[in-house]
């Protein structure tokens, strides 16, 4: 008796902590489309859209960038406040000298965030 209660509240505990994380998740998660192709950190990605999730380590983020299931990149960047609320996510570039696009920074939309690459 006392093990099948012990159990019910395990579960009832575990279904908790995961319903209060799932918030927390979902403000690291973003969608992002890219209109051309781009670099991030050595690594090229292709016009389109992508899933970026975020893992913030004090003022430093791990970035990955997946495209539907697949992992593309994951990439250190330091999480900047900026003090401005984006309406919009929104990609900050360099124009090389060959042409490609490397990415600096994505400016998170609904937040006053910004995650910054250095290479």
């Amino acid at each position: 008796m006392f093990r099948r209660n012990s159990l019910g509240v395990s579960v009832l505990v575990l279904a908790l902590v995961l319903t209060a994380g799932a918030p927390a998740f979902a403000n690291n998660t973003r969608n992002l489309t890219l209109r051309q192709d781009m670099i991030l950190l050595g690594t090229p990605l292709q016009a389109g859209e992508y899933t970026i999730r975020w893992a913030s380590h004090s003022a430093t983020a791990t970035v990955t960038v997946s495209r539907k299931k697949d992992v593309l990149a994951t990439a250190e960047g330091k999480l900047v406040e900026r003090g401005k609320k984006y309406d919009r996510n929104a990609i900050l570039f360099d124009t090389n000298a060959d042409g490609t696009n490397t990415i600096r920074e994505i400016r998170l939309g609904g937040s006053s965030q910004a995650i910054v690459f250095y290479e």
